[in-house]
């Protein structure tokens, strides 16, 4: 079993679309798992009112509708009841650090909460579970826990991810073990679990090999932050950035100078 040293949770989102600056949450599934085995797991899941209409092509993925989540609150009306419940503790999800993680931080920010998911170890057990089987979500849960998974529906889902987890430190103890001394900690599997070491939520600033800062991604991917000031200044005024990834490249910046 994991070894938690504080609360877990473990989550899941279904969304209008791919986009996390466009498209909205509708549904988020949450479970907050408690160290120790005395207290129950407790479950929360709710539908969330996206304020337009929910696309058809994501309807056909996922089954929610404008129906479901019509007398539903907006995220922004719930977000300071699931930051509350959140914080403190740190987080698994499946494709997470990609999706999940990053549609989650940009819709607290739109809700004007930064801190939500600051001084959080991340577990993103797609990428784990990659290291072994680089497959799905479905299918992981079929080679590791011996079930079918009906997908797309975020309680199932997230149900469905931490199975895999506990069948994964399980089944691979032996290699977990050597990777880590300590054994399955948080902060050990979120380590094996991301590609490279985030700076950002969003992973758009990573550390290289040297510890430097530099961008993940585009023309500059690979490059230091404190190099490209002209491109940091334009970042800094995009919207198609969270403002956690925008004060931590001031950060970087400010420490050069």
């Amino acid at each position: 079993m994991i070894k938690l040293t504080r609360p877990l949770i473990v989550f899941d989102l279904e969304t209008t679309g791919l986009d996390f600056q466009k498209d909205r949450i509708i549904q988020i599934a949450i479970i907050k798992k408690y160290p120790g085995t005395n207290k129950k797991p407790l479950e929360v899941v709710r539908y969330v009112n996206p304020g337009f209409k929910i696309p058809p092509e994501a309807v056909a993925i996922h089954g929610i509708t404008d129906e479901d989540v019509k007398d539903a609150k907006t995220f922004k009306e719930m977000a300071q009841g699931i930051a509350k419940f959140i914080k403190g503790c740190d987080v698994v999800g499946y494709n997470s650090n990609r999706f999940d993680v990053p549609f989650l931080q940009t819709a607290f920010e739109r809700a004007e909460i930064y801190d939500a998911l600051n001084n959080v170890e991340f577990i993103d057990v797609f990428n784990l579970y990659c290291k072994f089987n680089p497959r799905t979500l479905s299918q992981a849960y079929a080679d590791y826990c011996g079930k079918q998974l009906k997908a797309h529906k975020a309680d199932a889902d997230a149900k469905a991810t931490i199975e895999v987890l506990e069948a994964i430190i399980d089944e691979h103890k032996g290699e977990i073990n050597a990777h880590n001394l300590e054994g399955p900690t948080v902060k050990n599997l979120a380590e094996m679990s991301r590609k490279s070491k985030k700076i950002d939520i969003l992973g758009c600033i990573v550390e290289n090999d040297k510890g430097t800062p530099v961008f993940s991604f585009g023309k500059h991917k690979g490059k230091a932050v404190t190099s490209q000031r002209t491109y940091c200044k334009w970042l800094l005024n995009n919207d198609g950035f969270t403002e956690n990834t925008k004060q931590l490249i001031k950060q970087i910046l400010n420490a050069k100078t």
